[in-house]
């Protein structure tokens, strides 16, 4: 029995559960920072591809995959005719599905040649429509499994999904190519032939050309894919852990796939012609479990404490504090410069869980406490900071708009009695402050303020 009452076995537990996401990394040395947040993001890995909610969105982007493979690869082959690259679609889908061994070489190549033969100008205006409407819903299922990754709870505009979508469909297609020429073409430049020739590192380049620039271009990949695609503001450093360790897991996960499909007869045996297409189902839904496994990663290392707090159950006690943290920095931006305050910008400001404060900010809005605004994205106080006290907060966090008119249970008079003299008593203390005062009032200043005298307002 340990010394604070609870078994070893509790204790540990607890470490997993609570104390490893709510340890203070900054002033910790620069080591332990760093293995504490190895450990972090291997747990967030270990829990990401055992946790049934992102299986089953992996499992709903395996079926969108499927029908959408052709069309996506239709309209890309269309743009790089431009370009005259069309033909290494090929060596992309290739290494795609280099995990599926012999079995990835013959989908490869039924894949490219369904392509080259689909006619794109004779599908005419509804089927040209119903093939961009098929290639962006799978763009649009990604976002929304990125979106419950991060908790955001209203997605993008219809207009902003048309063009966001629309750019990535456009410009991914050539970027991507783009940059496996220019890894295909490197080393025959003359400039890296002249290095080449005076560091003697021939078999260093091209190990680097064959491996290296592959596993970068698939970083820069993922973590474009995690700093812009969620409806919320990611922060570079944490898309980067992201897309570093989606990677890794990818290579990690292709190997040893391949080893699978190489050492399984099972089952050719059992399906068949169809045990191209089984293997492929599995390897679709790793793939997309790799990549959302990634995204889960980015999410903690920006909000490791919204890890742990959703996991769990929010107390009264932090929705009380984030709920009227959040109103008051609002109201020294309204004070400030007027303009409106992003959601996400609160969470970082007040280092509290962006689940929370997006559901307490939809009970504020129900309240008639806070106005969202479109341009730019953001919430601003409905009334003057004045005209809101600190009281009609703590009643919104306490009951919000959607639960009110619902009865209480019976219960004995004494009960009734008790809470409503807590409720007088808090009414009484904190009726006079309001969100100009604690707004506007330092810290020295604010305990010096009468409880009831709201002399900044």
């Amino acid at each position: 029995m340990a010394a604070d009452g609870l078994p070893l076995l509790a204790r540990i537990q607890r470490y997993f559960e609570r104390d490893l996401w709510t340890i203070e990394t900054a002033p910790v040395h620069p080591v332990r920072r760093v293995g504490i947040t190895a450990v972090r993001l291997v747990v967030v890995v270990v829990r990401a591809l055992i946790d049934p909610q992102l299986n089953l969105e992996a499992t709903a982007l395996v079926y969108r995959t499927l029908l959408s493979i052709v069309p996506l690869l239709a309209v890309s082959f269309s743009l790089l005719k431009a370009f005259g690259a069309q033909y290494r679609i090929e060596a992309v889908v290739a290494r795609m599905l280099g995990p599926l061994g012999a079995s990835g070489a013959e989908l490869t190549t039924h894949i490219v040649r369904f392509v080259d033969n689909l006619q794109v100008s004779v599908l005419g205006a509804i089927g040209f429509v119903a093939l961009f409407y098929t290639v962006l819903s799978v763009i649009e299922r990604v976002e929304s499994a990125l979106n419950r990754i991060w908790h955001v709870r209203r997605p993008r505009s219809l207009a902003r999904k048309f063009s966001d979508y629309l750019s990535i469909l456009l410009v991914g297609p050539v970027l991507v190519f783009a940059a496996f020429a220019i890894m295909a073409s490197a080393l025959n430049y003359w400039l890296v032939q002249r290095v080449l020739e005076a560091t003697h590192t021939t078999w260093a380049a091209v190990l680097m050309a064959r491996h290296g620039a592959p596993f970068l271009l698939l970083v820069a990949a993922f973590t474009l894919l995690y700093r812009l695609l969620p409806y919320t503001g990611v922060r570079l450093r944490s898309a980067l852990v992201g897309g570093v360790t989606a990677a890794l897991l990818w290579h990690v996960a292709g190997f040893w796939f391949a080893v699978f499909v190489a050492g399984s007869t099972s089952y050719t045996a059992i399906y068949s012609g169809f045990a191209v297409f089984v293997i492929s189902l599995i390897w679709l839904q790793v793939a997309w479990l790799v990549v959302l496994a990634g995204g889960q990663v980015a999410y903690v290392h920006q909000n490791p404490v919204s890890y742990v707090v959703v996991r769990g159950r929010p107390s009264l006690l932090l929705r009380e504090r984030t709920g009227l943290g959040a109103l008051v920095q609002i109201a020294r931006q309204y004070l400030g410069d007027g303009g409106p305050t992003r959601p996400i910008d609160l969470a970082l400001t007040l280092d509290a869980p962006l689940e929370v404060l997006e559901e307490l900010i939809d009970d504020f809005v129900a309240a008639g406490l806070l106005v969202r605004t479109i341009d730019p994205d953001g919430v601003i106080l409905a009334r003057a900071p004045e005209q809101i006290t600190a009281v009609d907060v703590l009643d919104a966090v306490r009951e919000p708009p959607a639960s009110r008119g619902v009865e209480p249970p019976a219960v004995p008079t004494p009960v009734t009695a008790t809470l409503r003299r807590r409720d007088d008593a808090v009414r009484g203390a904190l009726g006079g402050v309001s969100l100009r005062a604690l707004a506007s009032a330092s810290s020295d200043a604010w305990r010096a303020l009468p409880a009831k005298d709201d002399r900044a307002a």
